[in-house]
């Protein structure tokens, strides 16, 4: 069985988290089937993210604290009730989003030397009652983001996907699967957006997107990007 170096343990956690590229993934899906011990490493790391699909449980009252006051003021640029609605909305993120998101970040290995211009961008977009809950993992060098449901419903409408930057515009990234991952670039005029901080927010919209591109449904889910 072979050894695993750091490098190996991040290959695997970055596979089995959807933050490879194709080619990268290539690699990956190779070694589980000639290297047992990098397939006993992915199992590992899946192991460990079981617990994000049981029973809803609270997060530490530090760490909602600190979610809390990291969260930008609702903004009340947009006097209508449905606006008003939307924006007061973007401040809540459910516990399984905060579990979620502490979990990554503690046992995501980090490389010796990341890139601050390369390093993987992460989300977990959650709602207070726990109904909804998705995982967002962006590619700063590709432009490509992996989005996965763990549970959404929208019921005769779509998910539609935010991105809300320091300037408080919602800006719409495109209409997402609700039952299945959706891989989508992110066009060059929203890369500007994708920093850490920023909120990625989830509304039921019609198929074709929100008319005009503002959104007419609640907030489903919502979660600041966070770099690994």
């Amino acid at each position: 069985m072979t050894v695993m170096t750091d490098e190996d343990i991040t290959l695997a956690g970055e596979y089995v988290l959807g933050l490879l590229d194709a080619g990268q993934e290539a690699i990956a899906i190779s070694r589980i089937a000639t290297d047992s011990g990098f397939a006993a490493e992915i199992e590992a790391w899946r192991q460990r993210l079981i617990p994000l699909l049981g029973p809803e449980q609270a997060p530490p009252a530090e760490m909602w604290s600190k979610i809390e006051m990291s969260l930008p003021a609702p903004t009340l640029q947009d006097v209508g009730i449905a606006k008003l609605t939307f924006w007061r909305a973007l401040t809540g993120i459910s516990a399984t989003a905060a579990i979620f998101l502490g979990i990554l970040l503690l046992q995501k290995p980090v490389p010796t030397s990341p890139s601050a211009n390369s390093a993987p961008m992460i989300a977990a977009l959650g709602s207070e009652d726990g109904r909804s809950a998705i995982t967002a993992s962006y590619d700063s060098t590709q432009g490509t983001m992996l989005l996965t449901p763990v549970t959404l419903d929208t019921g005769e409408l779509y998910p539609e996907l935010w991105i809300i930057p320091a300037d408080g515009k919602a800006r719409s990234l495109g209409v997402i699967n609700g039952d299945r991952p959706t891989k989508m670039d992110v066009s060059t005029e929203m890369r500007q957006y994708m920093n850490e901080g920023a909120l990625l927010a989830i509304t039921p919209e019609p198929a074709q997107g929100a008319p005009g591109g503002v959104a007419t449904g609640p907030v489903l889910a919502s979660g600041k990007i966070s770099i690994l």
